[in-house]
């Protein structure tokens, strides 16, 4: 397969001013690159925050980008991006918080990468060199540590950061895969399913920036979830890893294959 354009998710719950910065952000920087933004609303969504997303979609307009809002579905955070992941029409997705918690000043060298390895995940990592926290609770922080490192010996591999929701995907993966968790630990899920299907993975550091006036909606004890998906897809067969109908080997050989050759449908 190959790099062609990328769907920017924005799930929004009660952005404003930041929603517009980040897709300003994300246009100066890779206008010629993003197929498109989709901004994932529901009905707790401020009405503030509507007229924030028709900012920024009037900003996406002169630059040639549509902006399309979709009310999710499934619900909470993950069931938010997995209603985007599905909408997605460009060739790779990527899930941006408009609190700007994900570092989109990191999707030009995402981009970039993904072009030389577009059937390859490209994900931040809040642990290599260039990486790291700003306004992160310790307690989390020292957690989030220690499991970092469980996670690396439990999966057998040296990815570093297993919780963020920091990637950038071939969109054909995410749409494939048999999702089950609709709150935050989907983060989990979108590293370790592909990462047991043999997808190849390429990390690079990246800031971690919560807002000075969060209202975290992902508590420290909220974390312990995260093991739910880590033991359960561990030990999954890979049959049960994308959706009924989908041949995750044919998948996989898709992603690795040139081009021309590569043809799959979900």
């Amino acid at each position: 397969m190959e790099f062609t354009g990328v769907s920017i998710i924005l799930p929004t719950l009660k952005e404003t001013d930041s929603f517009v910065k980040a897709v300003t952000m994300i246009l100066d920087m890779n206008s010629g690159d993003i197929e498109e933004f989709i901004a994932v609303v529901c009905d707790r969504t401020n009405h503030d925050s509507f007229q924030s997303i028709e900012e920024g979609r009037k900003l996406a307009e002169v630059a040639g980008v549509p902006l399309t809002i979709l009310h999710q579905t499934l619900p909470y955070f993950g069931g938010a991006i997995r209603d985007g992941f599905m909408a997605a029409k460009g060739s790779h997705v990527c899930m941006v918080t408009p609190d700007l918690d994900t570092a989109p000043d990191k999707l030009p060298e995402m981009i970039a990468l993904s072009k030389r390895y577009p059937g390859d995940i490209i994900a931040g990592s809040r642990w290599r060199k260039g990486g790291g926290f700003v306004n992160y609770d310790g307690l989390k922080k020292v957690w989030n540590y220690l499991s970092q490192k469980f996670l690396d010996v439990f999966y057998l591999t040296t990815l570093t950061d297993f919780t963020w929701g920091n990637q950038l995907a071939p969109t054909i993966l995410y749409q494939a895969i048999n999702f089950t968790e609709v709150k935050h630990p989907i983060n989990m899920e979108r590293m370790v399913i592909p990462l047991r299907l043999g997808v190849g993975f390429h990390e690079v550091g990246a800031v971690c920036r919560m807002p000075e006036d969060d209202e975290t909606v992902n508590p420290l004890m909220a974390n312990f979830a995260y093991l739910r998906p880590a033991f359960r897809w561990r030990f999954a067969r890979r049959e049960d890893m994308v959706k009924p109908g989908v041949d995750y080997r044919k998948l996989v050989k898709t992603l690795k294959v040139a081009p021309e050759k590569a043809s799959f449908n979900v």
